[in-house]
């Protein structure tokens, strides 16, 4: 693969690492790319290097991919104001373009963990050469029988928590940051869906239904992160209600996997199973 650094924009105020495979797979891999999207305020890296692990393992299968960060993020400069939804269309508005001026005709896949997978649902309708999405922990309306099925996995949590004497920390760091008003997240991954600007139910209908027609495909996984919103395989397509959602968007339910994918074995599940939707 070779890897080049990348200043685009209007004074090079946008920044992003372009991962080009020696030997693309074939005539339509050539001209797919995988774009990877900031997951909240972290650099196009993404959590744990996880964006720099899968793009340099689709170089391995020949498909060709883009990191980048948006205005304010990473090593790109900040917006004159904002940043917002406008200066990110903005933004995309240029990566598409020096996608265009380095790979000529482009099919482009966007990749978004948590805030990135909210503007990648966004983002998609607004170019056609937008034909794939990859959602990590997307919102999802919940449906008829989420309550009793979140009754069952507090249930099991419980339990969980109740023979295993590890289970007890989390608790009791939180009693003790709660009787001392102190907020200790060492490592940074603490996230809550009120700080998300997250998309309607719309606006996700209308992504997928966008990529559908253009003959695409969806990969949505989601974590432990989202059982407060999604605890059941296939609800979002029960929800969105779309014709032949099993046929072009493939979920993926992972209960035990931390949102951030902190740890190499989920690492390793999540990138063989973007490897195998990509092939």
């Amino acid at each position: 693969m070779i890897e080049e650094p990348l200043q685009f924009g209007d004074g090079g105020r946008l920044f992003g690492i372009l991962t080009k495979a020696e030997r693309p797979a074939n005539a339509a891999s050539d001209s797919r790319i995988f774009v990877f999207l900031n997951a909240g305020l972290l650099p196009r890296a993404g959590p744990h290097r996880l964006h720099v692990r899968i793009a340099r393992e689709l170089a391995e299968i020949g498909i060709h991919s883009l990191r980048v960060d948006f205005a304010g993020r990473g090593d790109s400069l900040p917006p004159a104001e904002g940043p917002d939804q406008r200066t990110v269309a903005a933004d995309f508005v240029e990566i598409m373009r020096l996608l265009e001026s380095e790979l000529g005709d482009i099919e482009v896949v966007l990749v978004g963990l948590c805030s990135g997978a909210d503007n990648a649902v966004r983002l998609a309708p607004q170019d056609r050469r937008v034909t794939g999405l990859v959602l990590l922990d997307p919102v999802c309306d919940q449906d008829p029988g989420f309550r009793s099925r979140a009754l069952r996995y507090s249930t099991r949590a419980l339990l969980r928590k109740c023979t295993t004497p590890s289970k007890y920390l989390p608790w009791i760091k939180r009693c003790m940051a709660a009787m001392f008003g102190t907020n200790d997240d060492a490592d940074g991954s603490a996230d809550n869906l009120s700080l998300r600007d997250l998309p309607t139910t719309e606006q996700t209908r209308d992504a997928l239904t966008t990529v559908r027609e253009r003959n695409g495909k969806v990969l949505a996984v989601f974590t432990q992160y989202a059982l407060e919103y999604y605890n059941q395989l296939g609800q979002m397509g029960d929800v969105l209600e779309l014709d032949d959602y099993d046929q072009f968007c493939t979920e993926r339910f992972w209960p035990q996997v931390e949102h951030t994918y902190p740890f190499e074995q989920h690492r390793r599940q999540l990138i063989d199973a973007i490897k195998s939707w990509a092939s």
